[in-house]
């Protein structure tokens, strides 16, 4: 798929309702996309934490309505009858009735993030329309709202995952998948094991009630936490693009092949294909004026030429690497590795402190704050 052109047919039909659903809650506020303001980014703490909150009360929900399906049949079944089909329909009435809640809460759960996501959208002033970069946008929130993973693909000719072995990837998207199934399950047998006596076993469906409650608020508040990572990457390479637009003319040729070829290295560092570094791309090569698929990605061969760049190109390479490394979210330890090297180069000493205070910026929507002035 070429990352320019999403095409809603390619997605599932989940992914497509998710869409379709952003859209149709997504009311501008703002004609256009702009840094947060403090009320504006009140309402979205707002928006995130009544999320997290209503997730652990799905889960205490869910929680008491298993456990209390499991005390039930133990009394009912298991108590008076231990034969074979006793114990078939045991389990049948089980697992039965708990995908069912299950599946309720799930639904419920999409609907608590996508409406709040598409909240965030209007605030922030991102247009979902159908066009190439608002449909990027869409498509992204949608998937980061039902927690699903990005596709594993090359943006403009660059695979952010060619340094990952094919066996890592394969188990992280098993992980991804079963990380709520699988973790609830394994808590379930962990407590059984631990409070082994009969007695105490009993309370297990009560403690159940805790541990869904808490799971789930983790896991929308880390939704949520993406989803503004998300809607926060618009406003960065808008403000990025400006301020390259009136320096491109006195950047050569080279110069302005090495930005791009250093965003790439840092994107393929980062082993992560996320829709912000689909908008930045899309800007700095059309900004730049180089073709996207014609770049050198032998960083290795071409780091030294960073030293060959003058004191003002040195300037804007830091800062366009800066923006990068925040764009798909906290900055990685390997990400930081790569800032440093090329700090290195450019005989600029790396701020670790600096690029978490312009990193708590970004994600407070203050775009890249005072990035290169101060």
């Amino acid at each position: 798929m070429d990352p320019a052109k999403p095409q809603l047919s390619e997605l599932n039909l989940i992914e497509r309702t998710a869409v379709w659903f952003l859209r149709r809650r997504n009311a501008l506020d703002q004609p256009q996309v702009h840094r947060w303001t403090e009320d504006e980014l009140r309402r979205i703490r707002w928006l995130e934490v009544s999320a997290v909150l209503l997730a652990a009360f799905s889960g205490m929900v869910s929680g008491a309505l298993i456990g209390g399906l499991e005390i039930w049949l133990n009394a009912t079944i298991t108590d008076t009858d231990e034969s074979w089909l006793r114990w078939v329909e045991y389990w049948a009435l089980f697992l039965g009735i708990s995908i069912a809640i299950s599946a309720v809460e799930i639904v419920f759960l999409y609907w608590v993030v996508l409406w709040r996501v598409a909240r965030i959208t209007s605030i922030a002033g991102l247009r979902l329309s159908e066009h190439q970069v608002e449909q990027v946008i869409a498509i992204g929130l949608s998937r980061s709202a039902l927690d699903l993973p990005d596709p594993q693909e090359p943006i403009y000719g660059i695979d952010p995952f060619q340094r990952v072995p094919r066996w890592k990837l394969w188990g992280y998207a098993l992980l991804y998948r079963l990380k709520i199934g699988a973790t609830s399950f394994i808590v379930r047998v962990m407590l059984r094991r631990v409070l082994a006596r009969a007695a105490v076993r009993t309370l297990i469906p009560l403690v159940a009630i805790v541990v869904y409650a808490i799971w789930n608020a983790i896991i929308i508040h880390w939704v949520m936490r993406a989803s503004r990572v998300r809607a926060a990457g618009p406003v960065a390479v808008q403000e990025l693009g400006e301020r390259l637009s009136g320096q491109v003319e006195s950047l050569d040729a080279d110069a302005r092949r090495l930005i791009l070829e250093a965003v790439a290295e840092a994107i393929i560092r980062s082993a992560n294909d996320h829709p912000n570094f689909v908008i930045l791309l899309g800007r700095l090569f059309r900004d730049l004026e180089i073709r996207p698929g014609t770049l050198d990605l032998d960083w290795s061969g071409r780091s030294q030429s960073v030293r060959d760049l003058g004191a003002h190109a040195r300037s804007l390479l830091l800062d366009v690497l800066q923006v990068t490394v925040m764009l798909d979210g906290r900055p990685s330890r390997r990400q930081r590795a790569f800032l440093r090297e090329v700090c290195k180069l450019c005989d600029r000493r790396f701020d670790n402190a600096r690029l978490d205070a312009h990193y708590a910026e970004f994600f407070r929507g203050q775009g890249i704050g005072e990035l290169g002035r101060s």
